[in-house]
């Protein structure tokens, strides 16, 4: 059994890109699964794996991504749920056995709730089972410097955040595309093989080629390819830049 840090550079290899496709799906709730299966169908050999969010786990449920599961399923092509988890340990552990159950791969999760009684024992479960977490480390909003800038005994939370992502032995981090230099601090800190996704390139003006050039594993790319009306030319555009060494 392949570990998930594994699977996703696996993925990667196997469909020559470096592209997340984040599902972030908006417009009328009865059309969303229709078009994220279209979407899917189109572009999932060319994707390295695929992100869910609320836009389609709040209104449809997990029941309801069965069949988009079982797409990504089939192709082995890594569903990561981006739910941030942040709450206390039976909570989320009830998630995260509801989400592998279901097909879902791995789970974004906020450090900020701590190791014990909080995140420790969803890592070491995902990790048995080959699944992954990835820990928020720094998104990618304006408002995101009120809180990931904060300074804790002197040091920012995004770099606390960063070390927990190392020392808890987490799968990888979520660091904004729209800074470069704070993907290669964390690339910095990080052990070898964890990974980096980053999330903002496009449509929030993050720069693809700048991210992967200071050392993210793969791009989140949503509105930019899902809103296009030519989805497929706008992934090859982010694939191209977001090629696989």
């Amino acid at each position: 059994m392949l570990d998930f840090r594994k699977r996703m550079r696996s993925s990667a290899r196997r469909n020559q890109s470096r592209v997340a496709l984040a599902l972030d799906l908006v417009g009328p709730h009865e059309n969303r699964v229709s078009k994220a299966i279209g979407l899917l169908n189109d572009l999932v050999d060319k994707v390295a794996c695929v992100k869910i969010n609320q836009h389609l786990i709040l209104p449809f449920g997990l029941q309801g991504l069965r069949e988009l599961l079982q797409i990504c399923n089939r192709k082995d092509v890594p569903v990561i749920a981006d739910l941030k988890l942040n709450d206390v340990e039976s909570t989320n552990l009830e998630a995260v056995d509801t989400l592998y159950k279901m097909g879902v791969d791995a789970v974004i999760a906020n450090p900020f709730v701590g190791f014990d009684e909080g995140l420790g024992k969803v890592i070491e479960r995902s990790r048995g089972i080959g699944k992954g977490v990835l820990l928020l480390v720094y998104m990618s909003h304006r408002g995101a410097k009120e809180g990931y800038d904060m300074k804790v005994d002197r040091k920012s939370l995004w770099r606390i955040f960063a070390q927990r992502v190392r020392s808890w032995n987490a799968d990888g981090a979520i660091v904004s595309a729209k800074s470069p230099y704070r993907i290669r601090e964390v690339r910095r800190m990080l052990l070898e093989d964890q990974l980096i996704l980053t999330p903002g390139v496009g449509y929030q003006g993050g720069d693809a080629k700048k991210a992967l050039d200071a050392g993210a594993d793969m791009v989140i790319v949503g509105r930019s390819v899902i809103d296009s009306p030519k989805p497929g030319r706008a992934l090859e555009e982010f694939r191209l830049l977001a090629q696989v060494p």
